[in-house]
Formats: C-alpha cells, sequence, structure tokens
C-alpha cells in the first residue's frame, strides 16, 4: 500500500455562514472520517488520526468496485444512517468500538454504515492536493461510481437554503468549501468552514461541582418517562461570573444529601442539588452514553423541572 498515509483537511468553525461565489457548501456528515487507500485490488480504510480500521467496517470493502482508478485515495465521512437518512452518531460511535469479529459481521449485515465521499486526493500515481477543489471534485466524479453504501456528496450554491434545510431535518451543520482552494492538511487555512446547528433543552441542575468551595461547572439532568432524572452530563460553558455567584449563594438552601440522577450516584468534589432549578443548554448531539456533547448554558429559567422532558429547538451555533 501507500508508503505515505495523507492527514485530513479540517474545516474550521465559524459563527456565521459565508456568502461568496468563490465558495460551494454541502452537508455536514455526523460520523467518523474516513480516508480510503486503493492501490490495485487491495483498499485500506484510516481514520483522521491514521488508526487503521479496515477490519471494523467488513461491508466496505466492495469499495473498490467503485472507484475506476489504478490507485486512488479518497477522503470522506463513514456514518450510519437511520430510516429517515439523518446520521446517528451514538450508533456510529458505539459501532466504532466494537472490537469482536461476530459482533462486527452481525452489525455489518444487520446495521450497514454508509461511506460519504467528498474528496479524491491521489489518482494513478499523481497527488492531487494541489489542484483546485473544482478540478478535484470533477475527477472524484469521473473515477468513483456511486452505490448501496456510498455515494458522493452533493455540492450546493446557495449555503443560507442548505442551513435552514439542516436545521429542518435536525442534521448537524454545513461545510463551505473555496472552489479554488488546494487540499491543506489540519486547520491551518481559510478555504474549508463548518457552520453548524446547535440543538437547545431545558434541563435541570442537579448538582454543582465545586473548587475551594466554589461552583465552577453544573451537572444537568431531564427526566424520563417514569419521572426519573436522567443525567446528561456537566456544563460549565457559557457560565458568567453572576451566575456563579447566584449559585455559590444558593447551595445552601438548595443542597441535598443524595444524588438526584438516577444514573449518577457518586462525584468527587461535587454537591448534590434538589432538582429545583431549571436552565438552558445548547449542545450539539448526544454521545453513546446519552451525555451532551460540547453543552453551553444559555441562561437560568423559570420553567418548573418536570417539563425537562428532553424536547429540543434548534438555533445557529
Amino acid at each position: 500500500m501507500f508508503v505515505e498515509l495523507y492527514n485530513p483537511m479540517e474545516p474550521v468553525l465559524r459563527d456565521t455562514l459565508i456568502h461568496h461565489p468563490d465558495f460551494i457548501h454541502q452537508i455536514k456528515w455526523d460520523g467518523i472520517r474516513g480516508i480510503i487507500y486503493f492501490e490495485n485490488s487491495k483498499m485500506e480504510i484510516r481514520t483522521k488520526n491514521n488508526s487503521h480500521v479496515t477490519p471494523k467496517y467488513p461491508e466496505l470493502q466492495n469499495l473498490k468496485k467503485h472507484f475506476t482508478g489504478d490507485n486512488g485515495i479518497i477522503d470522506g465521512e463513514i456514518v450510519v444512517l437511520d430510516s429517515k437518512g439523518k446520521p446517528d452518531f451514538q450508533k456510529i460511535l458505539a459501532r466504532h468500538m466494537i472490537q469482536t469479529d461476530h459482533k462486527i459481521n452481525y452489525l455489518a449485515r444487520n446495521n450497514p454504515v454508509f461511506y460519504i465521499v467528498f474528496d479524491l486526493l491521489y489518482l494513478n500515481n499523481q497527488d492531487l492536493r494541489r489542484f483546485k477543489y473544482s478540478d478535484r471534485k470533477e475527477l472524484l466524479e469521473k473515477y468513483y461510481v456511486n452505490g448501496n453504501l456510498t455515494a458522493i456528496t452533493d455540492d450546493f450554491s446557495d449555503g443560507a437554503s442548505l442551513f435552514n434545510l439542516m436545521k429542518e431535518r435536525g442534521m448537524e451543520g454545513i461545510v463551505s468549501k473555496n472552489r479554488t482552494s488546494g487540499y491543506v492538511s489540519g486547520k491551518k487555512h481559510s478555504y474549508w468552514f463548518k457552520t453548524k446547528i446547535k440543538k437547545t433543552i431545558l434541563a435541570v441542575i442537579g448538582g454543582l461541582k465545586l473548587k475551594n468551595n466554589s461552583p465552577v461547572s453544573m451537572l444537568l439532568g431531564i427526566y424520563d418517562s417514569k419521572d426519573q432524572l436522567v443525567y446528561l452530563g456537566n456544563a460549565s460553558s457559557g457560565l458568567k461570573q453572576n451566575d456563579l455567584y447566584l449559585l455559590k449563594n444558593h447551595m445552601t438552601t438548595l443542597k441535598s444529601d443524595v444524588s438526584p440522577f438516577i444514573n449518577y450516584l457518586h462525584a468527587p468534589n461535587t454537591l448534590w442539588l434538589k432538582p429545583n432549578l431549571t436552565c438552558y443548554i445548547s449542545y450539539l448531539e448526544r454521545n453513546a452514553q446519552g451525555h451532551l456533547r460540547h453543552p453551553e448554558v444559555n441562561g437560568f429559567s423559570n420553567e418548573s423541572p418536570k417539563r425537562a422532558r428532553g424536547e429540543e429547538i434548534t438555533c445557529q451555533q
């Protein structure tokens, strides 16, 4: 196989959408990055950290028939899609963690992954990373054929319309790419950007992480169908000094001797609270354990704790 392993180009997070004719826009697929190396009849799948994961995805072994070049390197995302075609990050993460051949083969048959292709980095003994994105994409569409478990992602000229569509469908966001740029490993560039859609949820504050007897983050939860408080993780980002001051002043009156969470009972440097306070939390997704990814505190709420049931709204990052 190839001697050189390519480090992937990563989009830079930005708060606002790009409106410029040099940029195209794509769906941001919420999965695991997969760079695939083709040479003759062989193929190898590697993650963005260059971990070799080919055996984990036996259903992708036939991707070689979709690539018509002699050799090449393609870049894309490995995802698990639900019945509506939406990526399920919890499922791909769980799939990625499986080690036993029996479980891997069972899921490959019954819950297969899908490979979304978005770039061509090497073709027929030629490094394409200095080529313009638009030229690489043209070659990709010439030398790669869509199939049941793989497809080339589409380019859109209207980023705002695509972003609003992703909001409606509950997707992660969009990626905007300069059609004239080369392929630059890492994030030290100004050619690829991602704009994410954050979800907002009403959560119950069930505890505080303390440092020197002062709160530094909040432990959060929502109620399930049995009226049990389920732990979602902790959040400190977004907390203002006045918020921390308010929490410290209420620590004594809200203090509880036991955890209010059904699934989180022991934690060092934690003060449990009676589940009386609520707040709004924005986040990207929930991980395989059900915890919030990248939670941020939007502010306290006057809503009843019993209304914290997991309903979500969306807003721009």
